[in-house]
């Protein structure tokens, strides 16, 4: 599977260490798989065991800015910025390709190229469809609703929306963060729907 990732076409180092992260998952995936382990249960085992290593990383990312404001919404804005610094640079593809802007307290980030769905993708329309994708998806796709409320720490949730999708289908992850809770009312009902049911257990 290593080879099929095509790491040393990746002209960054974020990129290639996320398209190996994306490797490991799908490799861990299809080895529960072939020991008779259910597609769901292998995909939920996957995410939880994912998300305590990007749970480490959105920690280990946000100390400096943490250090330096106690403004929720500042630390959110300079840990997203030092986010696609490393590892989600963005110079396109075949790395990550990415529109960041503001629109008051919101901060949008638009990604039209992930390079480790586009790997996990090649996979499947290569060859036996077992379900990488969707396991793919309940995993790195979801993990970003968990990781907004660690990243502004106040103890609630609702600080991101994500109407749209790459590994759904659709031709944009169109991402929004911010620091201040909205209603319930407000937020994206797909995705806080299925991030309540995917949350990883503690």
């Amino acid at each position: 599977m290593l080879p099929e990732a095509g790491l040393d076409e990746l002209p960054t180092w974020g990129s290639r260490l996320n398209v190996f992260m994306a490797v490991v998952t799908t490799a861990a995936y299809r080895e529960m798989l072939d020991r008779g382990v259910r597609r769901d249960y292998a995909a939920t085992l996957v995410a939880d065991v994912g998300w305590k290593i990007y749970a480490w990383m959105l920690t280990a990312s946000a100390l400096l800015p943490r250090l330096l404001t106690r403004s929720p919404q500042r630390r959110l804005d300079w840990t997203l910025k030092l986010l696609m610094w490393f590892p989600f640079s963005a110079p396109g593809p075949p790395a990550y390709e990415v529109r960041a802007w503001s629109e008051g307290e919101k901060i949008l980030t638009h990604w039209t190229h992930c390079p480790p769905q586009a790997f996990v993708r090649s996979l499947v329309e290569a060859g036996d469809d077992r379900g990488e994708l969707e396991a793919f998806y309940r995993s790195w796709c979801l993990y970003d609703w968990a990781g907004a409320d660690l990243l502004v720490g106040d103890g609630r949730h609702g600080h991101y929306q994500r109407p749209h999708t790459l590994s759904r289908g659709d031709a944009v992850c169109d991402m929004c963060w911010w620091a201040t809770s909205p209603s319930r009312a407000q937020a994206n009902e797909r995705g806080t729907g299925e991030a309540a049911r995917a949350l990883p257990r503690q």
